[in-house]
């Protein structure tokens, strides 16, 4: 087979198989940022906050496409603005494994149950499905689970929101890879890795969090367990211990530590709280407890390669790329 035809078949073959899940796709929605509290600098310590997750983390959340007049998907959040206001966005549209996150700021101080750092974050929630067929049609039900049989099928599952304090003194920061200090400010990254595994499902309203929590409060995922590495006399892998105090539903402990990739340890993303000036980022622990909920993480979970029924347009590129083959093998035979 000579060069131009193996093209052709790779050209081919390759727009029909792949997989059909595909790595989750945080869009940030600055749309209630009011005040232009995210300055390019800060939106650039999002994404790389949002890297953090889209490089790991896959499933197979499928798109929402509303039709006005038709079947449509109407989502509900508190504007993160700090103006109390309830937004309903009607025939909402989301793409393929798109999670949106609409952030703002306002007067949110340092709250206890939100692990004393000055963000609040949410999950969202749906009103309902209007459709032209039934609301317990194709169209409803791929709406409201993503086309999930289990977790994530939370109908918060389009994303949610994140208010950052406004008063706080905030580190923002373009190469979260660097090590230089902030003292005094509350890195903007980290916090934001915070508001993102909330939104995710660690929170006290999510049904991904509680049945991995054994009846004495301590997580038992079994890919978090076998990271953490901790074996009774007996040799059986023990679960790790959770917060005491008003946290003990919703993190660990404050002193469980995770590897990061060069094996160094760090106090865990999910560890109970943070401090000004500290900087953390997602553990292999972490990804680990990602994964004990249902999210799909590479070094947990291989990626299948399952072949997704071809578009039209596949169809056609296709049929070029073989037409392509054939014309060559013509060519080939007349001389």
């Amino acid at each position: 087979m000579n060069n131009f035809r193996r093209l052709a078949l790779a050209l081919a073959l390759g727009s029909t198989f792949g997989s059909a899940h595909a790595y989750v796709n945080i869009v940030f929605d600055y749309s209630y940022d009011s005040s232009g509290f995210f300055t390019a600098e800060r939106r650039a310590t999002l994404e790389q906050a949002a890297q953090a997750f889209e490089t790991r983390v896959f499933d197979d959340l499928t798109a929402i496409q509303s039709t006005p007049g038709g079947d449509g998907y109407v989502i509900e959040f508190n504007q993160p603005n700090n103006s109390g206001l309830q937004t309903r966005i009607e025939n909402a549209n989301l793409a393929a494994g798109e999670l949106r996150i609409f952030v703002g700021s306002g007067n949110v101080g340092l709250n206890q149950s939100r692990e004393s750092i000055p963000i609040a974050s949410q999950m969202g929630t749906y009103n309902g499905v209007t459709s032209t067929t039934s609301q317990f049609g194709e169209f409803a039900q791929n709406a409201r689970t993503r086309g999930q049989e289990n977790w994530p099928d939370e109908p918060a599952m389009w994303g949610g929101t994140i208010t950052y304090d406004s008063s706080a003194n905030w580190y923002a920061d373009t190469d979260v890879s660097t090590g230089e200090s902030f003292a005094g400010q509350w890195d903007l990254y980290s916090v934001t890795l915070k508001g993102l595994v909330s939104i995710l499902g660690a929170n006290v309203t999510s049904d991904a969090w509680y049945p991995l929590l054994s009846g004495v409060g301590r997580f038992n995922g079994a890919h978090a367990k076998e990271e953490y590495g901790v074996r009774n006399p007996r040799g059986v892998l023990q679960a790790i211990p959770m917060e005491e105090i008003i946290s003990s539903s919703t993190r660990l402990a404050s002193n469980i530590q995770g590897k990061l990739d060069d094996g160094t340890l760090q106090t865990a993303l999910f560890a109970w709280g943070l401090s000004m000036g500290e900087r953390r980022h997602l553990t292999e622990l972490d990804y680990a407890i990602l994964d004990d909920m249902g999210w799909d993480v590479t070094g947990f979970t291989e990626m299948p390669n399952t072949p997704p029924v071809p578009e039209p347009q596949t169809w056609a590129m296709l049929a070029a790329g073989l037409g392509l083959i054939g014309v060559q093998a013509r060519k080939k035979m007349r001389g």
